[in-house]
């Protein structure tokens, strides 16, 4: 039986405080891994093998289903409607009214400086990975929230403002007049 509870008790302190802190994901994620079982480190590679964009489509999202593992199949529900609501916000379309974040991500998605709307961002998705464990009791749920939070302080790490903001300059202005609203000046 895996030792759930060391696992959690040697996890780095976490904090969203969007600043630079020395942390190796590769490294603490081979560390967790080494300590749990073989199913559990499935459900793990199934965390990182989504941390990647281009890999969340249908056939993914019906994989994550079968793991029928709470903490995977809520979180990137909830990450598939998140970034569906931002296409929609894109389009100037509704959000969908079923997303019971819609309210928040809306707001969200009207802040018009770049940085802070990430941050705020990535603060619902912290918090949000936060609330599925709420009730759980030292558990491998915990641990893939954890391992998920990990990933949004390790994305913060890797931001340096400037270059973010001249970077995504640069991207605004190679798809402008592909979305109405993208206004490059306003960034």
């Amino acid at each position: 039986m895996t030792n759930y509870p060391y696992i959690i008790a040697s996890f780095p302190d976490l904090l969203l405080d969007f600043e630079r802190h020395p942390l190796d994901v590769s490294a603490v994620v081979s560390e967790v891994k080494g300590q749990l079982s073989e199913s559990d480190c499935r459900l793990v590679d199934w965390l990182e093998f989504g941390q990647d964009g281009s890999n969340l489509n249908d056939h993914f999202y019906r994989g994550i289903r079968k793991t029928r593992n709470r903490f995977l199949i809520e979180w990137f529900e909830f990450d598939r409607q998140l970034r569906l609501a931002k296409v929609a916000f894109l389009e100037e379309k509704p959000v969908d009214p079923a997303f019971p974040e819609a309210d928040k991500g809306s707001i969200i998605f009207k802040v018009e400086n770049l940085y802070q709307r990430e941050k705020l961002l990535d603060r619902l998705c912290w918090d949000k990975a936060a609330e599925i464990v709420d009730f759980e009791i030292l558990d491998m749920d915990i641990i893939l929230s954890l391992l998920e939070r990990l990933h949004i302080v390790a994305r913060w790490n890797r931001l340096d403002p400037a270059t973010g903001a001249k970077l995504f300059k640069e991207l605004v202005n190679e798809v402008r007049g592909t979305f109405k609203g993208i206004n490059a000046e306003q960034l």
